[in-house]
């Protein structure tokens, strides 16, 4: 049984630890680290206990550091860089992505400008991957509101060589074998119209953790459901109060559950009624809103890294928001507290189950 939920929460002005009791009915907040440094992304390796986290500050430069101790102590890895002669600079890390359980010591990390890097010394260095940095269509590449960046990095349940990346604005692609090679991944069915390439802005990608092949996601418009064996992304946005959002997140046990928080397109904040979470239990056939003990009304914004799960049953779910509020679920997103408040802008939020 695990003793409590740690969240890492990413902020414009530093990271801080939210730290729960064994019920996860009160809260204690810790921080910041690296203040006023914006933290991107910030995760838990459940594979040895690291911490890693994506600090982006305009002082000193940004800088990928890691923590062997549960944040008590961090040290700074040899930053992302491109080769020689290349034509791009490491500007700041978008994501950072623990590698599969049968690959103990590989992580992996988006940047931008859009690239996507390997590290095979638990984030100590980092190795550009050339494979997907020589594709061709990376000329088309362009940057979303929120920059050029690689900041979704989905591997596989059972299969560590298959993985798929997430760019803004460069749509999905999809390897194999491990990195070696790529090809573009975004064939949607269902929606308006059937067409055969349409995805260029990604705003999250999610493999499922358990189930091979299960895959959801959210692009500037629309959300897309994959199942296994599927070659095409299935909409399910229909049900939505609207088609745009950032924040998405999977039950970890049920394969068919998924969250998100829709926002109006233009305004990018909640629209009428107010902020919910909406659920799915049917893969995206059908969404069900959840606000019971969210402020009512309330035009509140959660951004792409800002929703996660735990791995406890009940499932709690979690979410930030652009005015500094930390919101927590013990149901599953049936009904919600808040677990830490006045903090700065929220980018991000990882649950960390510490056993």
């Amino acid at each position: 049984m695990a003793k409590q939920v740690v969240l890492l929460v990413g902020t414009k002005k530093g990271l801080y630890q939210v730290r729960s009791d064994a019920d996860r009915k009160k809260w204690t907040v810790d921080g910041p680290h690296e203040a006023p440094a914006p933290i991107h992304h910030a995760t838990y390796d459940p594979r040895d206990g690291s911490m890693y986290a994506a600090i982006n500050s305009t002082w000193g430069g940004s800088r990928i550091q890691y923590s062997r101790d549960l944040g008590k102590t961090w040290q700074t890895s040899k930053n992302p860089a491109f080769p020689e002669g290349s034509d791009r600079t490491f500007f700041q890390t978008w994501h950072i992505e623990p590698g599969h359980a049968k690959t103990p010591n590989i992580l992996w990390a988006g940047t931008e400008p859009a690239a996507l890097w390997k590290s095979e010394d638990r984030g100590e260095t980092w190795q550009l991957n050339k494979a997907l940095d020589d594709q061709p269509s990376r000329a088309k590449w362009v940057p979303g509101f929120g920059g050029m960046g690689l900041h979704s990095i989905a591997i596989d349940a059972d299969e560590p060589n298959k993985l798929q990346v997430g760019i803004s604005v460069g749509g999905v692609y999809t390897s194999t074998d491990g990195g070696a090679s790529w090809v573009q991944d975004n064939a949607q069915t269902g929606g308006k119209e059937d067409r055969p390439d349409v995805f260029y802005c990604i705003h999250k990608l999610l493999a499922h953790p358990k189930t091979s092949g299960v895959r959801f996601m959210r692009v500037h418009v629309d959300v897309f459901w994959r199942e296994p064996g599927e070659t095409a992304w299935r909409n399910r946005t229909e049900g939505l109060p609207s088609t745009f959002g950032f924040a998405a997140a999977m039950h970890p046990r049920d394969r068919s559950v998924a969250y998100v928080i829709p926002l109006d397109d233009t305004k990018r904040t909640a629209s009428p009624p107010g902020i919910g979470v909406y659920s799915t239990n049917d893969r995206g056939a059908t969404w069900t809103r959840n606000d019971r003990g969210l402020p009512p009304g309330a035009a509140l914004e959660s951004v792409r890294e800002g929703m996660d799960t735990d791995l406890l049953d009940p499932l709690g779910v979690y979410f930030g928001t652009a005015n500094g509020d930390v919101w927590a679920s013990r149901d599953e997103g049936k009904s919600w507290e808040r677990a830490a408040q006045y903090l700065p802008y929220v980018t991000s939020v990882h649950a960390a189950t510490i056993d």
